[in-house]
């Protein structure tokens, strides 16, 4: 009877060394991420970069469009076909936090009113404007200051500028960023504005569909 108890006491005794390493060598939860990171397909990568502009932006932007005023679109006199009007914009200001600027801005656009070309219906908005971003790549902006309407005149000879009004401004525009990153952005954007001008009774409006360049 005593041996018998002793081999069943090495038995167990032997039982008990196989079975406890390999329950300490059971696998457990993975260990926590390292900060900044995140899991996907069985390894960490470092979070995507959080996109934020600070301080100082400018930019500039050129567009085709069209003119009118109260009695329609702007004709061209003597001409085969309605000339597109062109226009160019310039802004300069800073961004009160990653998705508000304050910008200083002038837009200019033209369109030729004669068949040689020759006479060109300018209106120039010097404004203040407000510019959201309601996501990372759409944004919205209005802005509201001065208008200058005038004619240029290029001879061949001699080239000059015929003011005819001055008076209010007002502008809006949406865009949509084809590229951005924090220090510079591409955007496609629509703007629309008009100058009002008491001496002629009237206001000039304009629509145009333009490209951006921006850098922050």
């Amino acid at each position: 009877m005593r041996k018998t108890g002793l081999t069943t006491a090495a038995i167990a005794a032997i039982a008990l060394g196989t079975l406890a390493p390999a329950a300490f060598a059971q696998p457990g939860a993975p260990p926590p991420p390292p900060p900044g990171s995140y899991g996907g397909g069985g390894g960490y990568y470092p979070s995507p970069p959080v996109m934020e502009r600070h301080g100082f932006t400018l930019g500039f932007g050129f567009g085709v469009g069209g003119m009118s005023n109260a009695d329609g679109a702007i004709q061209c006199t003597n001409c085969d076909y309605q000339p597109a009007s062109v226009g160019f914009d310039f802004h300069l200001g800073g961004m009160v936090n990653p998705r508000l600027a304050l910008l200083g801005e002038i837009w200019g656009t033209g369109q030729a009113v004669d068949a040689s070309g020759t006479t060109v219906l300018v209106q120039t908005m010097v404004m203040f404007a407000v510019q959201y971003w309601a996501t990372p790549q759409l944004w919205l902006k209005g802005g509201i200051g001065g208008a200058n309407l005038s004619y240029s005149i290029d001879d061949g000879y001699d080239q000059y500028s015929n003011d005819v009004d001055s008076g209010a401004a007002i502008m809006a525009a949406a865009g949509y960023e084809l590229l951005s990153s924090p220090r510079f952005s591409i955007d496609l954007q629509l703007r629309v504005g008009s100058g009002s001008y008491d001496k002629l009774n009237d206001h000039v409006d304009i629509g145009m569909i333009g490209l951006g360049f921006n850098w922050y």
